[in-house]
């Protein structure tokens, strides 16, 4: 539990909310180095968390592969259609370097930041399983690992090694954690995530986490019955959604573990903003005896997430 020391505090993912009422645009956030530091120091600077949380995973990576991606200046970037959708694609598609075009304003906002920060910084990545899902689509991507095993592993052998020279270019710039995003795996039954996703996260985390650098996993799928593999893995925390359960993953994780949530974003669009605090509290009062708990959203928050729900959901994380 390195990179979260405190046994307070919370750890919301405000990246998208924040820059909005900064009125950064989202196309300025994603593409501007400088105005994207802007944003991570104010988060640090002025909300009570325990760590600044920045999760722009689950478009950059397939964008950096060449896969079309739609900015607007309101809402999350649109990825277009699959890029792959046979195995022969897939197995001959082109590498990226770990810092192109897409990546480099992600990985010097991160550089620009963290010296002026008094807080940990948490990147978000996608994870291997899920990359390959958005490049060939998620049906195809299924059908394609109990089809075609070997060709697909030959593949996510070739993005985990793009994804580990991409985390180690934010771990140089002075991350302190990089949550790895495996939605995609909740799709697939508990024996083909650890034969899919699992082997290839752990090789992640055997190769970059250390002392000074941590890996959380995060799943924001439906994965009670996947918990007991996920438990596995060696990072040093976990991230769930709303549709897990805290009492199960509690259970099944290592007490030395983080886990983390899972507070549901969509509270944070409700009409009535103070149900984020609530459920806020409803958490801090079941799990707060847990030393490993750190409360949090489940996943990102939109960029239309209400500055009221996020100011009740941290008075209630004030009161723990």
């Amino acid at each position: 539990m390195r990179i979260l020391t405190s046994t307070s505090g919370a750890v919301p993912c405000l990246f998208y909310p924040v820059a909005r009422a900064m009125d950064v645009s989202m196309r300025t956030l994603l593409t501007d180095a400088s105005s994207q530091a802007q944003v991570l120091r104010e988060i640090g600077k002025r909300y009570p968390v325990d760590a600044v949380v920045r999760m722009t995973e689950l478009w950059c990576e397939a964008a950096a592969f060449g896969m079309a991606c739609n900015f607007t200046d309101t809402d999350f970037p649109r990825l277009g259609a699959a890029m792959c959708d046979d195995t022969e694609k897939l197995a001959d598609l082109d590498i990226p370097n770990a810092e192109n075009d897409v990546t480099h304003p992600l990985i010097e906002a991160v550089r620009l930041a963290v010296p002026q920060l008094d807080k940990p910084l948490v990147v978000g990545v996608t994870g291997p399983y899920t990359l390959g899902s958005v490049l060939n689509g998620p049906e195809n991507f299924m059908m394609n690992c109990m089809m075609e095993p070997e060709t697909i592993q030959g593949f996510l052998k070739r993005v985990t090694s793009f994804l580990k020279g991409y985390i180690d270019l934010y771990k140089t710039a002075g991350a302190a954690a990089v949550m790895i995003a495996e939605p995609s795996a909740a799709m697939i039954s508990p024996d083909m995530m650890q034969e899919f996703s699992n082997v290839y996260v752990e090789e992640i985390i055997q190769d970059l986490q250390d002392a000074h650098f941590s890996v959380i996993y995060h799943n924001c799928g439906d994965v009670d019955r996947h918990l007991s593999v996920i438990a596995e893995l060696s990072a040093d925390g976990f991230h769930f959604g709303s549709g897990v359960s805290l009492d199960r993953a509690l259970r099944s994780i290592a007490s030395d573990r983080l886990v983390m949530g899972n507070v549901d974003p969509r509270l944070f669009l409700s009409r009535t903003p103070q149900s984020a605090g609530e459920e806020a509290s409803r958490l801090i009062s079941e799990y707060s005896g847990y030393e490993n708990f750190r409360l949090s959203t489940g996943c990102d928050l939109s960029p239309s997430a209400s500055m009221d729900a996020i100011e009740a959901f941290l008075q209630a994380a004030g009161r723990r």
